[in-house]
């Protein structure tokens, strides 16, 4: 009897333990019914912008020459609107007009501005208005610029900054969103992924983000699309494959209006502002505000503190893209004595990786532990930064308020295979698996999440939240509250892909089975004109052999099958594709086009 009651009691605590983790969380869409109390026009993607210093501004020329404005509420308080032209240092301004306008209900018209902008310092025309205003619901704003009367358009770059009207709406403001992509991190360096592996580390090189995790979202089984920079942020941001976007490889600029996380919270009346390390170039739509700090991640975030602090009345949408671990590995001195310090006679020292892939230098076992150690310095230093950050946020009183989303673009071969240090174009899960960790607002403990996602879940995933469930197929993704609220079924069942070499080689994961498929048997190399060779098909399952190291494509398995199906129809669709035609256009000059060529020279992307 008293063995029967131990495995009945043995019983009910299993499945006590059992139903404690399959507990659901109802991560509910609550944000729909708050509204901002600043407006913005919601629909501007036929509208043709361009970048000037940090600003995007929409282009104002003999094509589009006015903007009109619908408000849909009522709306009183602040109308802000800044005007902008380009004549260069030395030439005349010419003869312009900035006129706006205000019709409300009963034909009523009224001018609000009529103004004739003067050259200001560095031969850039610059004019803020500020304007009290009053609107029905239905009213509009035309916002005009023009030559003089029988003038001709000149040949200068005008435009103005998306216009706002700051309300006196007392209603709840909606959550901040932010989100902190980390150049080439590895989940599996993470403290909180190791330690969910079975495997914690001594010492965690990622304190901050473990704390982070406690009260988040872990996704144990996250992708990215690629291993490169630009195609993978670009997914992000638009929850569409490379192939669909036009971002095959780094240095492809997107042109075209596509909706993005930008556009849908800028129509919502957030203030967005991206800071990037890295692809500052890549043309991301919807943000009004846009600054380069290019390895400089602790200018970066301070620069972050201060814009949070500016951002009332206005809920903020920021995306900050760290520097974080890119190589060649080089965390300050500082940090290597501190992991090292219970190592004797430890003495700082960095490695050149290309020497040691190309043969010039020594790359034994000692060599590749320590580039590793090195990497995880990276790591331990964004984190440090991160905890600063992290905590002068809190002390404003918004982290409850905040939807905050940590991720990474890719992760890094690190002699994983073929002796290779760095990411693109590995298919393989050391440059696929990245961490992404979420915390939606006032969000208590932690829930891990096993099934595969992808960085395409993260706009479908942000919608749902902000404004309701997304369109059946208008995202690439799916979002994320489908699964958090116990719909586990069309993430099961789904293939995620990532791709290479310009969309001709393709890895296709479904559960804990993957394939590398190589249809043409092309050969893929490094940024060093190395080889790094892909089979015709390889197909791993990851639960077993997560380093994939065991090719099983000769055996016959239904999940091969299926995968090889699969992957076959989207490198077929990727060769084949038309991209949607929009009308707006999103302009880099080449000056801009120049500066992000040298940047990734220096990184190694291109020679």
């Amino acid at each position: 009897m008293v063995a029967l009651a131990i495995a009945l009691l043995g019983t009910a605590l299993v499945i006590g333990f059992a139903l404690l983790s399959e507990r659901k969380v109802r991560f509910r869409s609550g944000e729909t019914e708050r509204v901002s109390p600043v407006l913005k026009p919601a629909d501007l993607s036929d509208r043709s912008f361009f970048l000037a210093g940090d600003n995007y501004l929409l282009h104002l020329d003999s094509r589009q020459s006015s903007l009109s404005w619908k408000i849909g509420r009522l709306a009183g308080g602040q109308l802000k609107v800044s005007f902008f032209a380009y004549p260069g240092k030395e030439a005349e301004v010419p003869p312009m007009r900035f006129v706006v306008s205000m019709s409300g209900g009963r034909g009523r018209k009224k001018t609000l501005i009529h103004d004739t902008p003067r050259k200001r310092s560095l031969g850039i025309v610059e004019s803020h208005y500020s304007i009290e205003l009053s609107m029905p619901a239905g009213g509009e704003i035309k916002f005009a610029v023009m030559p003089e009367a029988g003038g001709d358009w000149p040949a200068i770059d005008a435009g103005m900054t998306v216009p706002s009207i700051e309300t006196t709406s007392t209603a709840p403001r909606p959550s901040n969103l932010l989100i902190i992509s980390i150049d080439t991190l590895r989940s599996d360096f993470l403290g909180v992924y190791r330690t969910l592996s079975g495997h914690p580390p001594d010492r965690s090189l990622s304190p901050e983000l473990d704390r982070f995790a406690e009260n988040a979202v872990v996704f144990r089984n996250a992708r990215t699309v690629q291993a490169a920079t630009w195609p993978a942020l670009a997914s992000l941001n638009l929850s569409r494959y490379p192939n669909e976007h036009g971002v095959t490889q780094n240095r492809m600029y997107l042109e075209m209006a596509i909706d993005s996380l930008a556009t849908l919270m800028r129509g919502r009346g957030y203030a967005t502002l991206a800071l990037a390390a890295n692809a500052y170039a890549l043309n991301i739509p919807g943000f009004e505000e846009k600054k380069q700090f290019f390895k400089a991640d602790a200018r970066l975030l301070d620069f972050a503190g201060g814009k949070i602090a500016e951002s009332s009345p206005a809920p903020f949408f920021h995306w900050y893209h760290l520097w974080g671990c890119h190589n060649n590995y080089a965390p300050p001195e500082w940090v290597m004595k501190e992991i090292e310090r219970e190592k004797p006679g430890y003495s700082y020292r960095l490695y050149n990786t290309n020497g040691m892939m190309l043969g010039k230098l020594p790359c034994g076992p000692e060599d590749i532990a320590a580039v590793r150690r090195l990497y995880g310095g990276t790591l331990y230093y964004v984190d440090s930064l991160l905890k600063k950050f992290f905590d002068d946020i809190k002390r404003r009183g918004l982290w409850d308020e905040t939807l905050i989303i940590v991720t990474a673009d890719h992760g890094e071969e690190l002699y994983d295979h073929h002796k290779f240090f760095y990411h693109s174009p590995s298919l393989y899960d050391s440059a696929l698996r990245v961490p992404l960790l979420i915390k939606f607002p006032r969000q208590k403990g932690r829930r891990v999440v096993e099934e595969n996602v992808s960085l395409l879940d993260i706009l479908p995933t942000i919608h749902h939240y902000y404004a309701g469930p997304p369109a059946s197929g208008r995202f690439s993704g799916i979002s994320l509250l489908e699964l958090l609220n116990g719909r586990r079924g069309p993430f099961r069942e789904r293939v995620l892909y990532a791709e290479a070499d310009d969309s001709k080689i393709a890895a296709a994961v479904k559960g804990q089975y993957k394939l590398i498929y190589n249809p043409s048997g092309k050969m893929s190399y490094t940024s060093l004109g190395l080889p790094f060779p892909f089979e015709t098909m390889e197909f791993y399952d990851l639960r077993w052999d997560p380093g994939e190291t065991r090719n099983l494509a000769g055996r016959d398995h239904p999940v091969l099958r299926q995968l090889l199906s699969e992957a076959d129809r989207f490198l077929h669709v990727a060769a084949t594709q038309k991209r949607e035609e929009t009308k707006g256009k999103i302009e880099l000059s080449e000056k801009q086009k120049k500066s992000a060529d040298d940047i990734l020279r220096s990184l190694g992307y291109i020679r």
